[in-house]
Formats: structure tokens, C-alpha cells, sequence
């Protein structure tokens, strides 16, 4: 099969988890012996804005499209952006792929997903974070707060920099009551919002965007969820795309096996080592992580954190080395992941302190798959990986007490995190997401003839 996937980016100058994910996946679509094509962002200061131009990873050819996301409105140019349909029409034409897999369209258009619905080609669309309910991407406010969803672009005015300004005693009251009335009163008074003489600035961008996803989830012939909670959420606020929406896990990239052991060796001190490794952000919880480790027994545990200090993130990353100054905390920078087993075989409990709603969880299924167990907040898609008492243990997002609870339990029993161990989880790699994949491009294909 000739197979097209579309992605916000791709390494090497991109390497978050969407961006690795769809370059792994390619890279086993491709091992099967199918034709794969990658189109992509790219943000190049350098080159000539909406410039298309090609190269070439492992074998794989990738088309990069800058955006450097100057030329629209701020909150247009990140998912409806018109300068892309004319090169992106061109170049399904002239490439004729078999099918089309979207995996994230930050950066690009999410009409992309629409030109290539209206030209035959049969398209899927994988949800892998919450960027089409969201411009923020996490559902989370600007101070942290958990954000219930767009409530049809109401709960998006303050994140968007909107002022709503209505001038009935009516839509006044839902404005000052939409945090404590019931979803079901919101969505169905709806419609008393959309009125532009209601808005000022930008306040138009509140409506446009969730109507405009809308209009653009129709198209693809099957949404991917990776989880549960993701499908949920999705339906909550587009429950018309039920038919086509399918939970499908996420395929772990490959983790070399070379001196792979079935969970950590016992520390020669006795203490317990904990680790984190990921991002290092103030959604993922790294502080609260510090705060817990504060209140546990002195010198009777280790805290690693694996994680890269960049301009985008060293304020936070300086405080949390201010804090977490005089204890046993290692900060060991960056690390590959398909080195993992090789990074963490000196650690014995892999902490996952989020605070934003996981979409899926790679750590968990990776961390599992070594045999460590994981402690992780209870929000989420992560309590569809952890069984409480076989993989890990779960706590209230944001309480360090309770995380210090959880960790304790490995403190007052030396010998919890090698029981776990021998109970870890089977994992879905890579290799068998493609297989699946193939199997439903193959159903879809076969549909479209």
C-alpha cells in the first residue's frame, strides 16, 4: 500500500511524542514493505513561509511544510490555515496514496483533513491529545487549573484572550453560572451565545473554532482514540462522530533489550530509588513530586529525575533543582528512550506525578514492560494501564501527601518494587500498531472502491 501520514512535525528537529510516534510507526509500516510518505511541518526562520520542500529519513521520504506561524491571527494560524490547500491538493494529486492517516494538524490546517476527504481518499484521524477541543492542547487553564472543555467556546474566552460582552439579563446569567450549571443546561442553551454583537477583539475566534472542528470531524472515515478517557471527552462535545470513533491503544516505540532484567535489583544501601523521566513541566507535577520526597524518612530514598533543561522550560527546571536543594535528588538530564532499559537499571519505582489529564501514558506501558512499577496520578487515561497493587499504585493529582503515602509503601517494604516486578504487563509495540493499521487501511480502501 502507497500510505500517506500527516504530522505537526517530525525529528530530527522535532521529538516530542507524537512527532517519535509517527516517525516509528513509518519506520514499521515501512518494514512491512508498504510505500510510506510523511508530510509534515516544519518551522524554519530561514526558509520562505508555506515553502514546501523534500528529504528523506531512514528511507523514508518526508515533505515539509514551514509554518512559522506568522502570517494569520494568532489563534487561526495553529489549525486553519488556507495558504496550505492549494500545495497540499497538488501534492495528493500528484501523489496518489492508497490512504491518508492524520496524526496531528497543529501547525497545518485541519481543512487538510476535509481536501483530502473531497478528492476520494479515505482518511483517518488519530486523536492523540485533546488540540481540537483545546488550543492550549491540554485542557489546562494558564494557572494550572484542569479545564472541563471548550463548553462550545464559553470555557475558551479567558485562555484566547476574548471578552464576552452580552447584554440580556438571560445570557448574562449562563455567562455567570456556566461553571456550576450542569452540562446538559449549557449544551442546550448553546445557541444563546453565538450573537457577534456579544463580542469584542477576537471573541468571534471562541465560536469559530469549536464550530469550525465541528464541520472538519466529519470528514475522516475513522477516529482513533488511544484511550478510553480520550474517546470519552471527544464525545462528550461531538457525540455525532460515535459511529466512526474506535479506541485503539498506542503502539511503544522499540526499547532495546541488551541487559534487560525483569525489574530493578535490589539498591546494595537499601534505599529506595525513585525516578521520573519525561518532560520536564509544570503539568507533568515535577513539583509536587519534590514536595512529597521532602516528607519522606531521611536517607532512606533517592529521587532521579530524567529530563532536559531547554529555553522553553529552565525557569521551571531551576526551581525545582532550587527546591529540591540538600536532598538526595539527581537531576541526569536527557536521556534516548529506546535506551531506557540501559537508564534506569539502577532505579526501583518509576514516579508519574501529572497534573494534566494523560491522553495514554508511554511511561507507564515502558516502565511496566521493564518491570518497574509505577506510582501515578489518578487522572486521565492513566488508571486504564495502572492495576492498583500488580503494575503500581495511583494518587490524588497534585496532593503530595497522598504521592508520599504511595511512596512510603515502598520504604516500609524493601521488597514490593522486585514482587511487582514479576508482574508486569504485557505491552503492543510498534510492529504489532502496524499490523493493526494495515488491517484497517486495507477495510478502508476496500470500502472506497
Amino acid at each position: 500500500m502507497k500510505i500517506l501520514q500527516v504530522s505537526h512535525g517530525l525529528p530530527p528537529k522535532e521529538n516530542a511524542g507524537v512527532e517519535l510516534y509517527t516517525l516509528h510507526l513509518s519506520r514499521a509500516l515501512a518494514q512491512l514493505g508498504h510505500e510510506i510518505h510523511v508530510f509534515c511541518r516544519d518551522a524554519d526562520i530561514r526558509r520562505e513561509e508555506f515553502s514546501i520542500s523534500e528529504d528523506q529519513i531512514d528511507g523514508l521520504r518526508v515533505t515539509r511544510a514551514v509554518n512559522n506561524l506568522k502570517s494569520l491571527p494568532h489563534v487561526r494560524a495553529y489549525y486553519d490555515n488556507p495558504f496550505f490547500d492549494q500545495a497540499f491538493s497538488k501534492f495528493l494529486k500528484e501523489e496518489k496514496p492508497d490512504v491518508v492517516h492524520f496524526q496531528h494538524i497543529f501547525g497545518l490546517s485541519a481543512n487538510l483533513i476535509r481536501i483530502a476527504k473531497k478528492m476520494g481518499f479515505p482518511v483517518v484521524l488519530t486523536l492523540h491529545d485533546f488540540f481540537l477541543l483545546c488550543h492550549r492542547i491540554h485542557l489546562m487553564k494558564e494557572d494550572h487549573r484542569l479545564c472541563p472543555g471548550p463548553l462550545y467556546g464559553l470555557e475558551c474566552a479567558s485562555c484566547l484572550g476574548c471578552s464576552l460582552h452580552p447584554h440580556d439579563l438571560r445570557t448574562k446569567f449562563i455567562l455567570g453560572m456556566k461553571d456550576r450549571l450542569p452540562f446538559s443546561v449549557i449544551k442546550w442553551t448553546k445557541r444563546f451565545f453565538i450573537p457577534t454583537q456579544y463580542l469584542e477583539d477576537r471573541g468571534y475566534e471562541v465560536f469559530h473554532r469549536y464550530r469550525y472542528i465541528f464541520e472538519i470531524l466529519k470528514n475522516p472515515d475513522l477516529l482513533l482514540a488511544p484511550s478510553r478517557f480520550v474517546a470519552a471527552m471527544y464525545l462528550k462535545y461531538y457525540p455525532s462522530v460515535r459511529p466512526r470513533m474506535r479506541v485503539l491503544p498506542l503502539g511503544v516505540p522499540p526499547i532495546q533489550e541488551s541487559g534487560l532484567h525483569p525489574g530493578p535489583n535490589k539498591s546494595p544501601d537499601g534505599k529506595v530509588r525513585f525516578c521520573y523521566f519525561g518532560n520536564v513541566l509544570p503539568l507533568k507535577g515535577l513539583h509536587i513530586l519534590v514536595e512529597a520526597f521532602k516528607g519522606l524518612p531521611q536517607g532512606r530514598a533517592t529521587l532521579t529525575i530524567y529530563g532536559s533543561r531547554a529555553p522553553w522550560n529552565e525557569s521551571y527546571y531551576d526551581r525545582l533543582r532550587q527546591e529540591a536543594s540538600g536532598l538526595s535528588v539527581g537531576f541526569r538530564g536527557p536521556f534516548q528512550r529506546e535506551n531506557l532499559s540501559e537508564a534506569i537499571k539502577d532505579q526501583d519505582v518509576v514516579v508519574l506525578p501529572s497534573i494534566c489529564y494523560e491522553t495514554f501514558s508511554f511511561v507507564t506501558r515502558e516502565a511496566n514492560f521493564l518491570g518497574y512499577p509505577v506510582i501515578a496520578s489518578r487522572i486521565g487515561a492513566i488508571p486504564e494501564a495502572i492495576e492498583e497493587g500488580e503494575n503500581g499504585f495511583l494518587f490524588a493529582p497534585g496532593d503530595s501527601e497522598d504521592l508520599k503515602k504511595q511512596m512510603l509503601r515502598f520504604i516500609e517494604k524493601p521488597d514490593l518494587a522486585q514482587t511487582m516486578a514479576v508482574k508486569r504487563k504485557k505491552v503492543k509495540f510498534m510492529d504489532d500498531q502496524a499490523s493493526e493499521l494495515i488491517e484497517i487501511y486495507q477495510r478502508l480502501t476496500e470500502r472506497n472502491r
